[in-house]
């Protein structure tokens, strides 16, 4: 892995270097992005909001999700294509600042969650920045209409996460059926050009600090640097659309001072899509094999293995859309206590009004459970502290530009 990206370093500079090459063009930035908003009904266990101490919630709210993207390219006379975007939240994400009754600003995200560099060429495309590694970019999962409801995606959506049902705090379950570990971490990646359908992906995450999905690992420290390598396929057979894609990433862990050391970080990624007249049935699976072991006179660790998979049919036919998904997660959190699990169901119906233009729906139940030890659930009032379940139902309007 380290001397395929060393080579696709080399290639970078290269093509940087051919350098008395000119753009024939100076890059100039244009404008893209995507807004949706909803109103949505949800109903929390009464016991979960009395227990977990969250008190009063709204049951009718309104959300949004709206992204600003600043794209720009150019083709240098020696071949290569070179490529800029940052996508800026426009609403209903990371706002940078919030008022607060004291009237000073909390930071609670970045303006800018995402920005890259791109060169592409016969040789494929080489990423550089903070954006979302090769085997996310490849993966395939449960197909899914919807636009931008929910945050415009089934894993990492709003339903999976808990921000529609709301899930107890310190779940550590998946929320994503790829590899979506250091997302949006500065990496390099590389995409290979498509050969017969197949495409290859790579990626190299110096720091997951830096990122969204730092993963937990179950000593309380985090994964530090990963390797990723991946390949998809996509095809057609008879008039039956076929896509597949797998990936394998590894990671360092930072273990100084821990009583229980992570031996290996080991994440694999799985994903099949079959489509035909309309139709589109598949769905993803994710395993994060954790291996421990012991410093001193600790006690043998339990298991920490986590896994994701998630199963969907969609069908669109002229402007209408349907989709059923359902995901399933779990943590396993070691001796003597239970998993902590996410298992949510959505069903979505779109109609295309016009170019990116469409009113969305979602019908949505979920059900998340915080793992506790049999001490912990002899405790009154913590097991229902620690799971919520719930259905909720949505509807809106959803952009893209």
């Amino acid at each position: 892995m380290k001397k395929l990206l060393i080579g696709t370093s080399a290639l970078v500079a290269a093509g940087l270097v051919a350098g008395a090459a000119h753009a024939a063009d100076p890059i100039k930035l244009s404008l893209g992005g995507f807004a949706g908003t909803w109103v949505t009904y949800a109903d929390n266990e009464d016991s979960y909001l009395t227990n977990a101490a969250v008190g009063e919630v709204t049951a009718v709210d309104v959300k949004g999700d709206a992204e600003v993207f600043y794209l720009g390219s150019t083709t240098l006379d020696n071949g290569l294509k070179v490529s800029f975007k940052a996508e800026m939240e426009a609403g209903g994400r990371d706002k940078t600042t919030v008022n607060t009754p004291t009237g000073t600003a909390n930071v609670t995200g970045d303006a800018i969650d995402e920005y890259a560099i791109s060169v592409a060429g016969a040789f494929g495309t080489v990423v550089m920045g903070a954006d979302d590694n090769a085997l996310a970019a490849i993966a395939v999962t449960s197909p899914r209409v919807g636009g931008r409801i929910h945050g415009g995606a089934f894993s990492e959506g709003d339903a999976v996460v808990g921000n529609v049902i709301l899930a107890p705090a310190g779940i550590v379950a998946p929320n994503a059926t790829f590899v979506n570990t250091g997302g949006d971490s500065e990496s390099v990646s590389y995409i290979s050009p498509s050969f017969g359908g197949f495409t290859v992906g790579a990626t190299y995450v110096p720091s997951f600090s830096q990122g969204d999905d730092t993963p937990a690992v179950p000593t309380g420290n985090n994964a530090t640097d990963a390797y990723g390598i991946g390949a998809a396929y996509a095809g057609e057979f008879s008039g039956v659309g076929v896509k597949v894609a797998g990936g394998w990433l590894t990671a360092d862990t930072a273990n100084a001072g821990a009583t229980v050391n992570v031996d290996d970080w080991n994440e694999y990624q799985i994903g099949a899509n079959l489509s035909y007249a309309g139709f589109t049935f598949g769905g993803g699976f994710r395993h994060i094999d954790v291996e421990l072991n012991t410093v001193g006179a600790a006690a043998t660790p339990g298991s920490f293995d986590q896994r994701a998979w998630d199963l969907g049919l969609s069908y669109k036919t002229g402007p209408y859309g349907v989709s059923l998904a359902y995901f399933d997660s779990k943590a396993e959190n070691g001796n003597g206590t239970t998993d902590d699990t996410r298992k949510v169901w959505e069903l979505n119906g779109e109609y295309s009004m016009g170019p990116g233009v469409s009113l969305v729906g979602s019908i949505n139940h979920a059900k998340f459970e915080n793992g506790l030890t049999a001490a912990q659930r002899a405790v009154a009032g913590t097991v229902s502290a620690n799971e919520n379940s719930g259905w909720a139902v949505s509807s809106g309007i959803s952009l893209s530009f």
